[in-house]
């Protein structure tokens, strides 16, 4: 294919941003040339310590100095633990529970506003992800070509959570310069597309399923796809709405921790620097070695450098003996926990299972691995496509690609999606003794129509249906106001969900929430365009025929108001 013979308004710099738990990634390609997907690997540094830091993320760590914010690799190693600020994003989705035994470690985020933190972070990020591009293409080449950016997001999350990412990106210095587009996906859907582009040789065929797991730092999420085409290019869909929890390898970290201060933290020298250094040893190297055929008594050395020798306790020149034992109760809790999803989510699935994908940085886990192979059904295979560490972020940059010329740079295609809870908004509708007798205390009287009315729930989408990107809900709906009152300015909706299991419910009760309020300015339609009708009681009312689009996306949904067939995009949605 000739990428050259992309249209002018379809060259882009697309850049995926992969903010993670631990870790956050960034990736970047030209429409130009799409086969190049580049990770940024040269991060910047701290001057004490590291010199050249070469990786392919970033630790997730913010530290105030005074004036300066340190980010990454250029927090000093010597910097006091209790000034370093990791695991933040957690703080954007406090409706999530840890799992059993854990602690969130929040004690440097007290006080400090997540938003802010996420803003501060995105923002450095995007500062350095500019200096890299100038370098490599050159400033005349990055100041006029547009740049996109896709955010990966977990899928667990509520919109809301979601919609604060994508608002933090949106203040962020370092990407806010250049004003650009701001995509969200969600996280197993930016992996799927990324691990299937690759998995030619694997032998999945047309209607095989297979369900994704991207275990990251902080979620897991799971999804699964059913394959629909192979050729011209590889199109899936969504085979059951996705799940997850909290239970990535940060607390395998957590969980270590503790042991570790429960087993060494009376002993003389055991302080914030020591922890620190035997939890950089444990993040990049013991958690990635640890297999499930390690013998019992394996040990494991973990630096304690200052600490006094002691043969009981497994300490000698420094070093501290980790047994696979204690590995293993230190693994099993949070390993049980994905094994749990993992099995739910086959067994919910209404096809069959072939595959199980692990991708991300703790998909990666020979551990989890195998522990995962001897508790599902042995005909269902388990594949760890290769740099699952990258697949989120590599794949984020593949959706961008597709959204900007669909047609010449979709490599894997998502045809529909599942919902994942029933959405809709409340109208008054007119009250049938039928229907409604159990709202019989709620109905009210309507000046306009001259009868009894009631709220009830009108569901545009219901939990499971498929739901495609190329295919919008509309929903009609009539606004009205008494004249009297002045013109109609702006028109207002609220949407709610239901995130039970049921069925979705006849009127709004205690388990359908507000998702967001939607609202469009129509204070520029001219008076004498808004249509009007003389009410039963014989005053005149504005009456307005409108319909509005709901676009349901990877992470995110864009509504647009349909009123006289124009199309209005000054809507605004506000998640609560």
């Amino acid at each position: 294919m000739d990428f050259e013979k992309l249209t002018i308004d379809e060259r882009k710099i697309i850049v995926g941003i992969d903010f993670g738990t631990t870790y956050s990634g960034i990736a970047w390609a030209e429409t130009q040339r799409p086969d190049r997907r580049l990770p940024v690997t040269s991060w910047p540094v701290s001057k004490t310590i590291r010199e050249g830091e070469s990786s392919d993320k970033v630790p997730t760590k913010l530290r105030y100095n005074n004036n300066n914010i340190e980010w990454g690799f250029s927090i000093p190693m010597s910097a006091p633990t209790s000034e370093i600020i990791d695991w933040f994003k957690l703080d954007l989705e406090p409706t999530l529970t840890s799992p059993a035994g854990v602690m969130r470690n929040s004690a440097a985020r007290e006080g400090r506003n997540v938003d802010k933190l996420v803003t501060d972070y995105i923002s450095a990020l995007g500062d350095h992800l500019m200096y890299t591009l100038k370098e490599k293409l050159g400033e005349g080449v990055v100041k006029s070509t547009p740049l996109e950016f896709v955010v990966t997001v977990p899928a667990i999350w509520t919109d809301r959570a979601k919609d604060k990412t994508k608002q933090a990106c949106m203040r962020a210095a370092g990407l806010s310069t250049t004003k650009p587009l701001i995509h969200l996906i969600s996280e197993p859907e930016a992996a799927a597309i990324y691990a299937l582009h690759g998995l030619d040789p694997h032998g999945l065929k047309v209607g095989d399923s297979f369900v994704i797991c991207d275990a990251g730092g902080g979620t897991v999420d799971l999804i699964s796809y059913t394959i629909t085409k192979l050729k011209p290019i590889l199109e899936v869909t969504e085979a059951t709405p996705g799940t997850g929890s909290l239970c990535g390898s940060t607390f395998l970290n957590m969980r270590f921790r503790n042991f570790l201060k429960a087993k060494l933290g009376n002993e003389e020298g055991f302080d914030d620097e020591v922890l620190a250094e035997a939890m950089e040893k444990f993040e990049r190297t013991v958690k990635r070695q640890f297999t499930v055929n390690a013998p019992p008594d394996e040990t494991y050395i973990i630096p304690v450098g200052g600490l006094a020798n002691n043969k009981e306790l497994g300490i000698s020149r420094g070093r501290y003996s980790l047994k696979a034992s204690d590995l293993q109760m230190i693994f099993e809790p949070v390993i049980q926990e994905v094994i749990k999803l993992v099995k739910d989510q086959i067994s919910s699935s209404a096809v069959p299972i072939s595959a199980v994908l692990l991708v991300g940085g703790f998909g990666a886990s020979n551990y989890l691995k195998e522990r995962l192979r001897s508790s599902i059904d042995k005909k269902i295979k388990i594949m760890q496509p290769p740099n699952a560490w990258l697949a989120v972020v590599h794949g984020a940059v593949m959706k961008g690609l597709a959204q900007c010329a669909p047609e010449k740079l979709t490599m894997v295609k998502v045809a529909n999606r599942k919902a994942r809870k029933h959405y809709g908004t409340e109208w008054r509708t007119r009250y049938d003794e039928k229907i409604h007798s159990h709202l019989r205390e709620k109905k009210h009287w309507c000046g306009l129509d001259g009868c009894w009315k009631v709220y009830t729930m009108e569901w545009f989408i219901r939990k499971g249906d498929s739901v495609s990107e190329n295919e919008p809900f509309l929903t009609s709906f009539v606004w009205t106001g008494p004249v009297t009152q002045g013109r109609i300015k702006k028109i207002k909706m609220d949407i709610y969900a239901d995130r039970t299991p049921r069925d979705a419910p006849v009127a709004r009760d205690d388990n359908v929430s507000l998702l967001c309020h939607v609202e469009a300015d129509v204070s520029h339609i001219q008076e004498n365009l808004l249509q009007r009708r003389k009410g039963n009681d014989g005053q005149w009312y504005y009456e307005m025929n409108c319909k509005i689009e709901a676009v349901y996306l990877s992470a995110s949904t864009q509504y647009t108001l349909l009123y006289q067939n124009q199309r209005y995009n000054s809507v605004t949605a506000e998640y609560v």
